[in-house]
């Protein structure tokens, strides 16, 4: 259950002219932990779908601005109660799991979002959102936020696998 993002990627104000759906725009603009809001109303599950070294997208290493390497890309899906919700495909350079944040390497089957959401080092520092169509062909929407953790930089790409 992967995405492929197939429109470009937009800023909050040019997202109003594309997105009316008060209930996709709720969770692209959600500001706290993904996990938590699903585990509010369901019984959670994570599904890790790759979680290893290589290469990725050029577009993926301009968003953090690095030269190009062999960076750990951690791909999941997030169910409330067995329905697939969330897609997301992180994005870490090996310094930032070594200098910024170790926890990072290890996380092992840990919704990322419990580490983000429970230090004060994480700074988002921009966020962007696309259309995306879903490995259904269901056309969804999805979120990009850059982040910094003692100023090294990282991404989490968020697609709501939501009709």
């Amino acid at each position: 259950m992967r995405a492929k993002r197939i429109g470009k990627w937009l800023s909050g104000s040019a997202l109003k002219m594309h997105l009316e759906d008060e209930s996709i725009l709720n969770w692209l603009h959600e500001e706290g932990s993904i996990t938590r809001r699903i585990s509010t109303n369901a019984r959670f599950k994570l599904e890790i779908l790759n979680d290893g070294l290589g290469m990725t997208e050029q577009e993926d290493y301009l968003a953090i601005d690095i030269p190009c390497q062999e960076v750990r890309i951690r791909e999941v899906i997030l169910y409330g109660d067995n329905k697939p919700i969330v897609y997301a495909k992180s994005i870490i350079p090996p310094l930032t799991s070594s200098e910024g944040y170790p926890e990072l390497g290890t996380i092992g089957s840990k919704p990322l979002g419990d580490l983000i959401f429970q230090s004060k080092l994480f700074i988002s520092t921009n966020k962007s959102f696309a259309k995306f169509e879903a490995s259904t062909g269901e056309i969804v929407w999805g979120r990009k936020i850059n982040y910094l953790v003692k100023g090294y930089p990282f991404s989490i790409m968020e697609v709501f696998l939501l009709p």
